[in-house]
């Protein structure tokens, strides 16, 4: 099983090409490197009662000239599905508004400040090139449709 694709390049890639790889996919400068962070208690466990990973690392960054140092806490989601694709278009979106909502609540508890959803989360997947009925369902306004302010509400809690 894959435990992450940090896993398999420090496994897999040799030591004196790993940091140049590691370079290309993280961006930093040379001799800075990608430094785990302890993962906060709370959102341990919403990881391992809801079936989620969390990964956290440090990003070093060139000191600027005219602003002082700060930090900034940036989460990347990747989720899945949590129903079968066959099931009700109301049922899968209400799995997984529930499944987004703990991993938020997991994101909060780490102290993220800017949170990126994948496109079109909210949805088993999109742009079917023979379908279109049942998907077009997902489709929902940018202003004031269900995911919008399923979002909103959560960000009130911060």
């Amino acid at each position: 099983m894959l435990e992450s694709v940090e896993q398999v390049l420090n496994e897999f890639i040799p030591a004196e090409k790993l940091s140049e790889v590691k370079r290309v996919l993280y961006g930093y400068n040379a001799g800075k490197s990608v430094e785990p962070l302890e993962i906060v208690k709370q959102a341990q466990e919403l990881g391992k009662e809801h079936n989620f990973e969390i990964q956290a690392h440090k990003f070093c960054a060139l000191k600027e000239q005219l602003r002082p140092p700060r930090v900034v806490r940036i989460g990347l989601v990747q989720n899945s599905i949590v129903l079968p694709t066959t099931t009700p278009v109301k049922a899968q979106l209400q799995a997984i508004l529930d499944k987004i909502e703990k991993i938020i609540d997991a994101a909060g508890a780490q102290g993220v400040n800017v949170l990126c959803l994948q496109e079109t989360w909210t949805m088993p997947f999109a742009f079917c090139t023979r379908e279109k009925y049942p998907w077009i369902e997902f489709a929902e306004s940018a202003e004031n449709g269900q995911s919008v302010k399923f979002i909103q509400k959560l960000a009130k809690k911060a």
